[in-house]
């Protein structure tokens, strides 16, 4: 029996399976959650909020600066203030083979639209302080708009992560 076990062993081969080559992993990306959602709205919410503050206080700025009546100071606040959200949320959706070419004019143009928004609603709350609260309301003008750029970008950014 020893015998046969021997010869029996010697006759089996074994079976090489060729290896196939790993393929390149894509990166998953985490899946939105509920928390994703709830979280982007509220961060949204408070950014449409203060815009519609900003946009009141730029218009105010507007007429100031160039002595216009309100039905063309809120079309021209309203051009700027939602122009960066606009321009801001093209930055962050555009494909990454295309974020080049977007960048090039959506990053000048809310550099300046963000500029404009600060300028003028700094200059809208300044025109009602008295005093050294002057310098307090220009702070206060010139934060709006960078809260209403930091929300815009926080919040869009949320709701528009791949699922």
């Amino acid at each position: 029996m020893s015998i046969n076990a021997k010869s029996t062993s010697s006759n089996v081969l074994k079976i090489q399976r060729p290896t196939h080559s790993k393929k390149a992993r894509k990166p998953r990306s985490r899946k939105t959650t509920a928390s994703h959602t709830i979280a982007a709205t509220g961060i949204l919410a408070v950014g449409l909020v203060l815009v519609g503050l900003s946009l009141s206080h730029l218009a105010e700025g507007v007429q100031v600066v160039t002595g216009s009546g309100a039905a063309t100071a809120w079309p021209m606040a309203a051009g700027i203030d939602l122009g960066f959200v606009a321009l801001e949320i093209a930055l962050l959706i555009s494909p990454n083979d295309l974020r080049p070419a977007v960048s090039r004019y959506a990053s000048p143009a809310i550099a300046g639209t963000l500029a404009i928004s600060a300028a003028m609603n700094a200059l809208a709350f300044a025109s009602h302080a008295q005093g050294s609260m002057i310098f307090p309301a220009i702070g206060l003008g010139c934060a709006i708009p960078a809260l209403i750029y930091a929300l815009t970008k926080t919040g869009a950014t949320l709701a528009f992560h791949k699922k």
